[in-house]
C-alpha cells in the first residue's frame, strides 16, 4: 500500500500555528504510526516581503519543533521554480517588452452596463460578440509609443533581484491587487507544490494541512473541511482544513497550551502578519506599521519606485508603482486612484472620510515618540 505524504503550511500566523501544535499533539500521542509511519513535512514560503519579526517567529518555531519532534520546518522560495523569477523569465519579458511598448496600445474601460452585456455574451449567449461591441460606448484609453530611452532604462532595470516578491512585480509590471492576487500564486503556492510535485508525479497521494478557518471571510466559509483532486499520475492531493470551524480564540489557546508565544505582531496592532505591509492592509494597521517599521516603509518605497520604472503606464510619466490597490487606499483621482506609500500612509493618519487628521491620531504619533509604542492587540492579547 503507498502511504501518503503529509505537508504542513507554515506562515508565521496564528492559524498555521494552531495547525502546527495539532500534527506534533498527533506525533506525541500517536508516533509517526499516525502519519503512516512516513514523517510529515512543514513547508514555510519565503518571498521576501515578509517582516523581520515574522522570519524570526518562524524561526522560534523550528526550533520548537526540532525540540519536540526532531522535525524542521524547510524554506522554499520563487527562485527554486524554473523559468518563474530567474534569468529565463527576465529575459523573455525583456523581449516583450521591447516588442509591446514600441507599439500604441489601445484599451477600453468597460463598465456598468456594458460589463453586463459582455457577461451576456460570454455565460449566456444571449446576445452575440458583435451586438456587444455595437452598444459599447466605454471610454478608449490610448497609450502612445514610449520613448526608446525609456525602454532602454527598463530593459536595463528587468533583471533578477533574487527578492521573489520584487521579482514577480517587475515581471508583471505592476503590484498585485485584491482582484488580481498572483502573489499568493507565484510566491508562495507554486513553490510550496514545486516541492510536492515529485512526489505526486511518483503516484504518491499527498495531504495538506491547511490553517484556513471560515470566519475570515466568506469565500472560506464555503470551503469544505476534506477537498480532494487527482493528479495526472492518479495520485490524490488532499487539503485538510482541520481548524476550519475554530475562532481566533481557539487558535490563539492551543498555541498557549504547548507554552508557545504568539508571533509579536499581534501585539503591534497588526491583524496579518504575513507580507510587510499586505495589500490588504486596514487603515489603522497600516498607521501602526508606519509607526513601528520605518525601515520597511523605506523598502516599499524604493520598491514602488523600481516597479514604477518598468511598468509602461507609470515609466511615461516618470511616477512610482503603487503597492496598495485603489479600492484599499484611496489615491490621486488624476492617477487612477492610485496612491503611493507615503499617500497611503498619510491617509493613514486621518479620521473617517479621510479629509482631515484625527487629533487622537496625532496625540498617539507623539506618545509613542515620547515614551515609546505600547502594547497593542486587536485580538485582546495585551489583557
Amino acid at each position: 500500500m503507498i502511504v501518503a505524504q503529509h505537508f504542513g503550511s507554515i506562515s508565521g500566523g496564528k492559524d498555521s500555528q494552531a495547525v502546527l501544535c495539532r500534527m506534533v499533539e498527533r506525533i506525541e500521542r500517536k508516533g509517526l504510526a499516525a502519519f503512516g509511519n512516513r514523517a510529515p513535512r512543514f513547508l514555510s514560503a519565503d518571498n521576501g516581503h515578509e517582516n523581520p519579526v515574522t522570519l524570526d517567529h518562524i524561526a522560534y518555531l523550528d526550533d520548537w519543533l526540532r525540540q519536540r519532534t526532531g522535525l524542521c520546518i524547510e524554506t522554499v522560495s520563487a527562485n527554486d521554480v524554473p523559468g518563474l523569477t530567474d534569468a529565463a523569465a527576465f529575459a523573455r519579458k525583456r523581449a516583450m517588452l521591447h516588442e509591446e511598448w514600441s507599439k500604441e496600445r489601445r484599451r477600453t474601460r468597460h463598465k456598468g452596463a456594458c460589463n453586463q452585456r459582455r457577461a451576456a455574451w460570454q455565460a449566456a449567449g444571449t446576445i452575440t460578440r458583435a451586438e456587444w461591441l455595437a452598444r459599447c460606448e466605454c471610454p478608449v484609453m490610448v497609450s502612445p509609443p514610449v520613448p526608446d530611452h525609456l525602454i532602454e532604462r527598463a530593459l536595463g532595470l528587468l533583471h533578477p533581484t533574487g527578492i521573489p516578491f520584487l521579482d514577480v512585480a517587475m515581471l508583471h509590471g505592476r503590484f498585485p491587487s485584491t482582484k488580481v492576487r498572483f502573489c499568493t500564486d507565484q510566491t508562495k503556492l507554486i513553490p510550496i507544490m514545486h516541492r510536492k510535485r515529485p512526489l505526486l508525479d511518483a503516484g504518491i497521494p499527498v495531504i495538506d494541512w491547511i490553517g484556513e478557518r471560515a470566519a475570515e471571510s466568506p469565500a472560506r466559509a464555503k470551503k469544505p473541511p476534506i477537498q480532494s483532486t487527482r493528479h495526472l499520475s492518479g495520485a490524490r492531493n488532499i487539503l485538510y482544513r482541520p481548524i476550519l470551524r475554530w475562532s481566533a480564540a481557539d487558535a490563539f489557546a492551543i498555541s498557549e497550551r504547548h507554552g508557545l508565544r504568539h508571533n509579536p505582531l499581534y501585539t503591534m496592532g497588526m491583524s496579518r502578519v504575513g507580507c510587510s505591509t499586505c495589500i490588504m492592509v486596514r487603515k489603522r494597521e497600516l498607521r501602526m506599521w508606519a509607526m513601528r517599521f520605518p525601515a520597511e516603509v523605506d523598502r516599499v518605497r524604493q520598491w514602488e519606485r523600481l516597479v514604477g520604472l518598468v511598468s509602461r503606464r507609470t515609466a511615461s510619466f516618470d511616477r512610482p508603482s503603487s503597492l496598495l490597490s485603489a479600492n484599499m487606499v484611496p489615491g490621486d483621482p488624476a492617477d487612477h486612484g492610485r496612491a503611493t506609500i507615503d499617500r497611503a500612509i498619510d491617509w493613514s493618519r486621518t479620521g473617517k472620510g479621510g479629509r482631515n487628521y484625527d487629533l487622537f491620531i496625532d496625540l498617539e504619533q507623539r506618545e509613542a515618540d515620547e515614551h515609546g509604542l505600547l502594547c497593542d492587540s486587536e485580538y485582546g492579547l495585551c489583557e
